[in-house]
């Protein structure tokens, strides 16, 4: 058994996102510096009449630039953190597949794709017990949500008396889109297999008030309710060795 990683581009992007931070969380002082500069230039070469010195038009270059920079800032910030976050999951995720690459082939950031249709699967495990796909989520907070809303509800409490309420793409049904197009693959290459998909939340404070009716809706918080079910799994249709060869090397190639 091997684990297969594919390389995460958000890693790149999140340095990339880094540097414009320290650029535009930089420039406001460096504007305000020249702008500083000029006024002491301008006053010194009209000591002798100073009423004419004042460069209002500066002032209001530097200050419009200063509002864009920090509002550049704010944005690249949440961008930042939105995929900082999922770079934590997906460290969650490596550290449960270390523990079963015994037991399964385990693929991480496989691309999927059929015709029209894409999308990118966290892990993918592939073992005697069956077949299954996890999709990581690394928020906080209390998540509610069921199986058919086309969106979940996030609440956040913080410390200071703050409340905050966001709202998140149904993963439910993202998995549930992953796992038809990775069946779309399997099945043009002649193969038929269940596969048992899981949402696993792995940031150890989030709550999840969920009501879910689907047995196939899996949702598991924490690694370790995650390690739980995966130790317990067994596929309600085992799969033939000529498919488990046949499919490990369909995700290889994905990879």
């Amino acid at each position: 058994m091997k684990v297969y990683k594919s390389r995460n581009p958000n890693k790149f992007k999140i340095g990339a996102l880094f540097v414009m931070q320290v650029i535009f969380g930089s420039l406001p002082a460096i504007l305000f510096i020249i702008f500083a500069v000029d006024i002491m230039r301008r006053a010194s070469e009209n000591a002798e009449n100073p009423a004419t010195f004042p460069n209002y038009i500066g002032a209001y270059v530097s200050a419009a630039a200063i509002v864009l920079c920090a509002i550049a800032y704010f944005i690249l910030g949440r961008r930042y953190n939105v995929l900082l976050s999922g770079v934590k999951g997906e460290r969650s995720l490596e550290r449960i597949a270390k523990k079963y690459r015994n037991e399964y082939d385990i693929f991480i950031n496989c691309r999927v794709q059929y015709k029209h249709s894409r999308s990118e699967v966290d892990m993918i495990m592939l073992g005697k017990n069956g077949l299954i796909i996890i999709e990581v989520k690394n928020h906080s907070g209390t998540v509610i949500g069921t199986d058919t809303d086309e969106k979940w509800t996030q609440y956040k409490h913080y410390k200071d008396g703050r409340n905050t309420e966001a709202e998140m793409k149904n993963p439910i049904k993202q998995i549930t889109r992953q796992r038809d197009i990775l069946k779309s693959i399997l099945h043009a290459e002649g193969v038929d297999v269940w596969i048992d998909s899981i949402v696993y939340f792995s940031n150890p404070l989030t709550r999840l008030k969920l009501s879910l009716k689907s047995k196939s809706s899996i949702v598991c918080s924490g690694e370790k309710e995650l390690e739980q079910f995966i130790s317990t799994y067994h596929s309600p249709r085992p799969i033939s060795k000529k498919d488990l060869e046949k499919i490990r090397n369909i995700l290889t190639s994905l990879i």
